[in-house]
């Protein structure tokens, strides 16, 4: 049996593997992928489903205890009585219920109720902030793997461009009107071309990595990304004011939130921790009955017959405990100023994102727009030199320089493009859009 759930094991890895291998990635899979593979997004889980049993419990605290006991004694020995040593042999019984319940305890009941409350909701906002921030990871890791994809066929592109001019030397030197000089240059351009698709191809496969680690897939092979549509000029160049921006990511940020409910939490936890000086009033009641082996009456009639009611009402003054409380409410104190430190911590982290966020997206437009501008004007021109290459009218150094100016021109039109699209989709998930 072991062995064949073992082997069931292994079958529904490789299917699994196999559904994901030569696969088509999106990037809303890639996200839904994360989000159910996370380990701390299952931690976070795991701490808000104790938040919650911690909450119930404080609910529970108002409801009185209820207690059932049933102490039975045995006794086998000897005793003097008048004079004569006596052997015995006793069996003696109390069942009882009974019940306590606080009245009044300063309120320290209702403080950790709240308390509970706010914890329960800061490890809820805690866990859509860790999903929030595993969305982003997964954003920035899918589009620079498109980066890379867009690098790779500039560099393909080139390569291709150039092995078709060099094998072009050859045959016009071979029909003796061509030079070996343009057949060497074009040689080295090519070695060093293949070299860049190398470095590329490594950093494609790394930026690749990186994004599958983040969805918890073990294997890179075959799998490719669905690129994004994003030659729409206008949602390029266009975003809303940052004072807009700011106010709903900090309307919105689950960082925030729990760091707020946490701050109220911890002043709530300081109320009940300073309860403790107050005096408490409970009320404690029980029900018994009794039975022994030394009574002629059969232990029926004797539970039956002995009832035993007892009430009690108590009123507890701390005076001295060795100054525990004061200790507890100092301690606790730290723990509020810390909680109130970790909220403007969390208030200064959330803006500062926010800005630097926002000002990459305006230098990122700004440089689209340059970007593009400059692309169309280079390709016009090496299309020209180009031209004039082949027709032997420009040497071959001003011909390279015109193709580098271009791939140049292109990467950065590409690198501006997507990181337009990055941190858009960014900042809109930090909106809640």
């Amino acid at each position: 049996m072991r062995e064949f759930i073992f082997g069931l094991l292994i079958t529904f890895g490789f299917v699994a593997l196999a559904q994901v291998e030569g696969r088509i990635l999106t990037l809303d899979e890639c996200i839904e992928m994360a989000l159910s593979r996370n380990l701390t997004i299952k931690q976070n889980q795991n701490t808000l489903i104790g938040a919650q049993s911690n909450k119930r419990q404080a609910y529970y605290n108002f409801l009185p205890d209820l207690n059932a006991n049933l102490n039975h004694s045995y006794s086998d020995g000897s005793d003097i009585v008048a004079g004569d040593v006596i052997a015995f042999t006793s069996w003696n019984g109390r069942p009882n219920i009974s019940s306590n319940v606080i009245i009044f305890n300063a309120f320290s009941n209702h403080h950790l109720l709240n308390r509970r409350q706010h914890e329960f909701e800061s490890s809820r906002y805690l866990l859509e902030d860790s999903k929030i921030a595993i969305k982003a990871t997964v954003i920035r890791n899918y589009l620079n793997v498109l980066v890379d994809t867009e690098n790779k066929r500039i560099s393909d592109q080139r390569l291709d461009f150039l092995e078709e001019q060099l094998d072009r030397e050859k045959k016009r030197v071979t029909v003796g009107v061509g030079n070996l000089e343009t057949v060497y240059n074009f040689q080295s351009q090519v070695a060093n071309e293949k070299l860049n698709n190398v470095n590329l191809n490594n950093q494609y496969r790394a930026d690749l990595l990186n994004l599958l680690q983040s969805i918890q897939i073990e294997t890179y092979q075959g799998i490719t990304l669905e690129p994004l549509q994003i030659d729409d000029v206008e949602f390029l160049v266009e975003y809303d004011e940052f004072n807009e921006v700011l106010d709903e990511i900090l309307n919105y940020s689950f960082r925030l939130k729990s760091a707020e409910e946490s701050e109220v939490a911890a002043e709530s936890q300081l109320k009940q921790v300073k309860s403790g000086r107050y005096p408490t009033l409970s009320l404690f009641g029980q029900h018994a009955r009794n039975f022994t082996s030394q009574n002629d009456i059969d232990y029926t009639n004797q539970i039956k017959d002995t009832p035993t009611n007892f009430a009690q009402l108590s009123f507890q003054i701390p005076i001295f405990n060795r100054y525990r409380i004061q200790n507890n409410i100092d301690n606790t104190r730290v723990v509020m100023m810390n909680a109130q430190l970790q909220s403007d911590q969390a208030l200064l982290n959330v803006t500062n994102a926010a800005q630097r966020d926002y000002l990459d997206l305006l230098a990122a437009q700004a440089s689209y727009e340059t970007a593009h501008e400059n692309y169309e004007a280079l390709n016009q021109t090496f299309e020209f030199i180009k031209k004039r290459f082949e027709t032997g009218n420009t040497d071959f150094y001003s011909y390279l320089e015109s193709l580098n100016n271009k791939n140049r021109a292109e990467g950065q039109l590409i690198n501006a493009k997507y990181t337009i699209v990055l941190r858009k989709r960014i900042l809109d998930l930090y909106r809640g859009k």
